[in-house]
């Protein structure tokens, strides 16, 4: 008698696994530095806007923050909730247009939030760093995506609505019981609507792969 082959524990597609594998393995990089050796990291890898025109011109970091700054984060809420969010929508995006052109979208919507950032803060010092805007730009294609496949979409558009209004309240009002700690707001906005008017084009002629 032959057994049915069991379900694997992690049943993520293989690019968004490997997406979400590169960021733990960047957080577990970073936690291994002692003392300033962590900040020191966030700030040569995290992206700066005042490095492009800030009176901080640093032409090698320039060219690879806008990607690196994508797979760092602060602490383990963060890297969870956006592990979490990346595996909900990442594995839906690639299981309709494949692994590649998921990660296109996942680090395009991540530039265009940096670039977003930067256009409302352009002298910032601060370090952003996070895969928030990118994730921000996976959720913003499956509303996009949902729309064009003919889907009821209402539920979706309603919980982007809501989480659209709290990321900019708590951008200005800081993380509650973290010190008021500040997120980046734009980026995140920044992220949603790239993905979301991008997105159509990586749709090849509403068929599934």
């Amino acid at each position: 008698m032959s057994h049915p082959a069991s379900e694997p524990a992690i049943n993520l597609p293989p690019f968004t696994l490997a997406l979400i594998v590169a960021n733990v393995v960047a957080f577990g990089a970073v936690r291994l530095l002692d003392g300033d050796a962590v900040w020191l990291a966030i700030d040569a890898f995290g992206f700066v806007p005042a490095r492009y025109g800030g009176g901080q011109a640093d032409g090698i970091a320039a060219l690879y923050t806008p990607i690196t700054y994508q797979f760092l984060h602060g602490d383990w809420v963060h890297l969870a909730v956006n592990m979490v969010s990346l595996a909900a929508f990442g594995a839906g995006i690639e299981r309709r247009v494949g692994g590649p052109s998921m990660v296109s979208v996942y680090l395009l919507c991540g530039l265009l939030a940096a670039a977003a950032h930067f256009a409302i803060y352009p002298a910032s010092v601060d370090p952003v760093i996070g895969a928030s805007g990118a994730i921000a730009g996976l959720m913003g294609g499956v509303l996009r995506m949902m729309r064009e496949g003919g889907r009821a979409s209402g539920g979706m558009a309603g919980f982007a609505i809501v989480w659209a209004i709290s990321i900019v309240l708590l951008g200005i009002t800081g993380l509650p019981g973290d010190g008021g700690t500040q997120i980046a707001w734009v980026a995140h906005l920044g992220g949603f609507v790239a993905g979301l008017l991008l997105f159509r084009f990586f749709i090849a002629d509403g068929s599934n792969r």
